[in-house]
């Protein structure tokens, strides 16, 4: 597992973050570091919160890397080879309603699941012991769902799986539309060889809507949409969960073969030494 940290709150919020998924996981945790705010090539914050991860989670094998000037891709390279990447929402804006400015281009250039830590602190901690995954009825619906009841299952929580659309307007097609998407996300969940304690919801709106309404979610589970690895943007219901959600959002992507790039196995071998 790959997590990004400036050093802002929100770094350090993404570092315990994932220390603590990939503590519960048993997976590895490679960190990189780097300082917006410095005029030098590779430096790293001060305080990046790493004493605090090593004395929660004592066991837990962690890595840490410079990132250099560019954080984007530092991330995406090492994400190529770990399978996730968290960041925090924001670094160092003094908005708290702006998105950081590595976040969307990160996310759509990603080529693996990327977690974008935000919201309540009762979110990030876990507490509701609910996960929410939106679909749309399209193809990266089966991804979300089987992602999302795997992120259940870890952290011992609930699944709800939402279906968001506007209410027809003529006659009873599209709610037969609604019908399938539903019955079809049950079936997917039953045939899992574990599944979580779930729920499948219709919601009459907007999908955008279903981002607002469920605050009671510990992680909201979307797909990227729009093809972003062709047209350099996420869609519209990604962007308005990484820009509104009441927790953190996993945006997901579709499996690839994991291999290292020479990049990170470099930076991995000076590490070694």
């Amino acid at each position: 597992m790959v997590v990004g940290n400036d050093g802002s709150h929100w770094g350090r919020t993404a570092l315990w973050w994932a220390a603590e998924h990939a503590w519960h996981t048993g997976a590895e945790l490679d960190v990189w570091l780097w300082d917006p705010a410095s005029e030098v090539p590779g430096t790293v914050p001060a305080n990046s919160g790493l004493n605090h991860v090593t004395s929660d989670f004592p066991l837990l094998r962690v890595r840490v890397h410079e990132s250099g000037r560019d954080p984007v891709r530092a991330l995406g390279a090492a994400g190529r080879a770990a399978g996730l990447i968290v960041v925090g929402y924001q670094g160092h804006s003094t908005n708290p309603l702006r998105l950081g400015g590595l976040v969307l281009p990160l996310v759509c250039r990603s080529t693996c699941d990327t977690v974008v830590v935000r919201g309540r602190p009762t979110a990030v901690r876990g507490d509701n012991r609910r996960i929410t995954a939106l679909i749309s009825g399209g193809q990266d619906d089966d991804l979300v769902i089987t992602r999302a009841a795997a992120m259940a299952l870890d952290r011992r929580a609930a699944l709800r799986v939402v279906h968001a659309l506007p209410l027809p307007t003529t006659g009873d097609a599209l709610a037969t539309d609604h019908q399938f998407v539903l019955d079809h996300a049950a079936r997917l969940l039953e045939k899992l060889d574990q599944h979580p304690p779930h729920t499948v919801v219709l919601l009459h709106g907007q999908p955008h809507e279903a981002v607002a309404r469920h605050t009671d979610s510990d992680l909201l589970v979307v797909g990227p949409g729009d093809q972003p690895t062709r047209t350099g943007r996420c869609g519209s219901v990604t962007r308005s969960a990484l820009h509104q959600a009441a927790c953190p959002v996993l945006v997901v992507r579709h499996p690839h073969v994991l291999e290292p790039p020479r990049q990170v196995v470099g930076h991995l071998a000076r590490a070694l030494h």
